[in-house]
């Protein structure tokens, strides 16, 4: 039986160089498989305007799905994008035969035309340098699910997570606000903030691979649940905060917290945000306000990341 073909839109593939293989000429000249695999392809065509198209081939729609999540996943994680652009349509295939180019460029099926010319534009050096990373989150499933998690979060209250952005914009902002502002912005956004957070501590447990529901946190239990899911990771790995109490600091001083700690915290704060539930320890911890959402999201970025670095070399991407 011979694979299906699916165009991905919201992704435009970017224009070759002569130092890496044919340039473009016509819709009917060029064709690339950026990345193979068993399972999959993902090829570059140039079927409208300036820009290739990026189809995926696979042997059904389940694993076209599956690829085009990881794809989806990958580029928020590693390039930041968030577009509303981006599906995945199915080529009808015509008499049992191959498509050629030609047939694709006009077999339109129920999407626009036009909409092949949106998205974000990427390189095709960009996907053959996360070929290895696109390859994990298709097959690891906890990976996966902390990557959507992630996803969420950022799309119910987005946070600029860029290291540099963060010490120029972020920060200061938070540090800067007038009180009544601050307090303004933190009751008009609470319900996104709430949900942000309760997406983002939902993709710390599955990067963790454990449910946490003590919120004890008896150390006998949990510190061997933490020094084992995750290589580099420990009870005790220290934590560089970006947001967490920076109205009520220095701005150049660095913090820190414990693994564990930021857990536990987060786990709190989960169950108030949740649940509406206010434990007798609540006080100690900050109330759900933008640094803690903020924070939430850098965290789980930050343990997602240490898990991609234990199970590949990310050192080229």
């Amino acid at each position: 039986m011979s694979n299906e073909l699916f165009i991905m839109t919201g992704l435009r593939i970017q224009e070759m160089t002569e130092e890496m293989a044919h340039p473009y000429h016509d819709k009917d000249s060029h064709v690339e498989v950026l990345v193979e695999d068993k399972s999959f392809k993902l090829i570059n065509y140039l079927l409208a305007g300036k820009y290739g198209s990026l189809l995926i081939e696979a042997k059904n729609l389940k694993t076209a799905l599956k690829v085009f999540e990881s794809i989806k996943l990958m580029f928020a994680l590693c390039d930041h994008v968030y577009s509303e652009d981006m599906a995945l349509f199915r080529m009808v295939r015509g008499n049992g035969k191959d498509y050629k180019i030609y047939d694709i460029y006009h077999n339109r099926n129920s999407y626009e035309y036009e909409y092949l010319e949106n998205g974000v534009i990427l390189g095709t050096l960009r996907f053959k340098k996360l070929e290895k990373l696109l390859k994990l989150i298709y097959r690891d499933s906890r990976l996966r699910t902390a990557l959507a998690c992630f996803y969420q979060a950022q799309e119910t209250y987005y946070t600029h997570l860029v290291g540099s952005y963060i010490s120029s914009h972020s920060r200061v902002d938070l540090h800067l606000y007038e009180t009544d502002e601050y307090s303004y912005l933190n009751k008009i956004n609470y319900e996104k903030l709430c949900s942000s957070l309760t997406s983002a501590y939902r993709g710390v447990e599955a990067i963790m691979d454990c449910n946490f529901r003590d919120r004890i946190f008896e150390n006998d239990h949990y510190k061997k649940v933490i020094n084992d899911k995750i290589q580099g990771v420990k009870w005790n790995t220290r934590y560089l905060k970006a947001f967490d109490k920076v109205r009520y600091g220095h701005l150049n001083k660095k913090s820190y917290a414990r693994v564990s700690t930021m857990i536990k915290k987060l786990l709190i704060a989960r169950n108030r945000a949740g649940h509406g539930k206010v434990f007798a320890d609540q006080k100690k911890n900050n109330p759900i306000t933008m640094e803690l959402t903020h924070e939430s999201k850098r965290f789980l970025e930050f343990l997602i990341i240490k898990y991609i670095e234990s199970q590949i070399d990310i050192k080229e991407s």
